[in-house]
């Protein structure tokens, strides 16, 4: 009898736990499909660390339409991690948004499909458009969703009139590749003639005067000048011995045009020749941010130094620069041009390395910049309340690495690419900035150290086993 009792006791506890067990992980099961549905994120640290800013949300809320991002990283690449915490932040936001991972060693026609160059580039597509970033950060990742969906398509306009480079000519000397890579990006091209019109359209985001064979005129100077210095965004890709009449314009906004041409010997190890230098390091700016370790070539270029000093309100910052000294120069003995192997640097004569290929000039509209062009003066600007608009030059020593025959090679295109979508966008890119909190150190007196020593150490362990051999000492009257 006693006997029975006690299994009947076993068995009635038993299936008592059997039941609250299975109950138990039913509740999980329920909540788990609850949260897969209907995911909540909490982001406990003090700087925010791991949720999206309010610009990002601002933006993620306008985006009615699906996209898409493809991820290329190596499969055992330690960044990945952190992109995928990035990409699952933005679609826990956002639902419309899914992500893939793609690693371009076992995946190369992937890569080779998305014109993908370096690891860690990811290709956000979405609105029938593209774009790509190289880094998984908030800034870059968030611009690049609101350029998709943005419906403002904005205008860029090729100087004509001067004998420059086509933007329709397919030719090995035109601009197709690059005209086709902007348009890919939402911009619309069109050409632009300052011999017919006395002003740069309104609408204009941005300029390019690519390579003139033939001076440009002081009207047209004067119109550049005036959009320069109301805020515009001007390329000029000048080649040797031709200037297009625009060395005193672009001296007056800090960029100085020598009569010579770039000799580079380490090109020549690359398959080129001494007249293709070829760039490897780049200056601080975000233009040449996504591209260390890729290579530009500029065949046939000219040096276009800084000044110095530099006009007030004016800011030149160097882009690209050649190899130092003794592999490059820049000749001033144009007559060797058809015997460059035999070239040789001349310290009485010649610039020494690294020579400057590109260079961005920043134009503060309130400064002087522009007082030597030669051109009209630009009128006083209106006081404002409103901060003016700055103006960029940005000025290339060649303008063949922007043609058909160069524009795919290695970074050219990119370059390019990087330098129209600043210059265009800089005004309307959303900054991201998380605020930086330092933790706050816990200063304790001795006696409150003591304290939580005997509390952590005694008192809590105490507890527990105070507690457990109360429960064991119930139990055992209970029976």
């Amino acid at each position: 009898m006693p006997g029975q009792s006690k299994r009947r006791r076993v068995w009635t506890y038993g299936s008592n736990t059997l039941i609250s067990s299975l109950f138990f992980l039913g509740i999980l099961v329920f909540i788990a499909l609850i949260a897969e549905r209907h995911p909540w994120r909490v982001d406990l640290s003090e700087a925010g660390s791991f949720s999206l800013s309010k610009e990002t949300i601002n933006v993620l809320k306008t985006i009615d339409k699906p996209i898409t991002i493809k991820a290329f990283f190596s499969t055992a690449a330690g960044d990945q991690a952190t992109a995928r915490d990035a990409l699952e932040t933005y679609r826990y936001y956002a639902g419309n948004i899914s992500y893939e991972f793609i690693d371009p060693d076992r995946r190369p026609e992937e890569a080779r499909r998305y014109d993908v160059k370096t690891y860690g580039t990811l290709v956000i597509e979405g609105y029938g458009k593209k774009q790509s970033v190289q880094t998984a950060d908030e800034e870059s990742i968030t611009n690049a969703l609101f350029k998709l969906s943005r419906n403002e398509q904005k205008k860029v306009y090729f100087l004509t009139g001067h004998g420059e480079h086509s933007a329709a000519s397919a030719g090995k000397d035109g601009y197709s590749m690059a005209k086709g890579g902007l348009e890919k990006q939402n911009y619309s091209i069109a050409d632009l003639n300052l011999m017919q019109q006395a002003r740069v359209p309104p609408d204009a985001a941005l300029v390019i005067l690519a390579g003139p064979n033939k001076p440009l005129f002081p009207e047209e100077l004067s119109a550049l000048k005036s959009y320069l210095e109301g805020g515009g965004r001007l390329i000029a890709l000048i080649d040797p011995y031709k200037d297009g009449g625009m060395r005193d314009f672009l001296k007056a906004y800090g960029v100085q045009l020598s009569d010579d041409i770039v000799i580079d010997k380490v090109s020549k190890v690359f398959g080129g020749n001494y007249l293709m230098p070829m760039v490897l390091e780049y200056g601080a700016h975000r233009i040449t941010e996504n591209l260390a370790g890729i290579a530009t070539i500029y065949p046939e270029a000219r040096s276009v130094q800084p000044l110095k000093p530099q006009p007030r309100g004016v800011k030149v910052t160097t882009l690209a620069s050649t190899s130092p000294i003794p592999n490059s120069w820049a000749e001033t003995n144009l007559g060797l041009l058809d015997q460059n192997q035999t070239a040789s640097y001349d310290e009485k004569e010649d610039t020494p390395g690294p020579i400057p290929l590109l260079v961005i000039s920043e134009i503060d509209a309130r400064g002087n910049g522009g007082e030597a062009s030669g051109a009209e003066p630009a009128k006083e600007p209106e006081k404002s309340s409103a901060q003016p608009k700055k103006g960029y030059l940005v000025v290339a020593g060649c303008s063949s690495f922007a043609g058909n025959s160069y524009y795919g090679v290695s970074g050219n295109g990119d370059m390019f690419s990087n330098m129209t979508n600043y210059l265009t966008e800089e005004e309307s890119l959303i900054k991201v900035e998380h605020p930086e909190k330092s933790g706050q150190p816990l200063l304790l007196s001795s006696a409150q150290g003591h304290m939580v020593l005997w509390t952590v150490l005694v008192m809590v362990p105490l507890l527990v086993l105070l507690s457990g051999l109360t429960v064991y000492r119930v139990r055992r009257t209970q029976r």
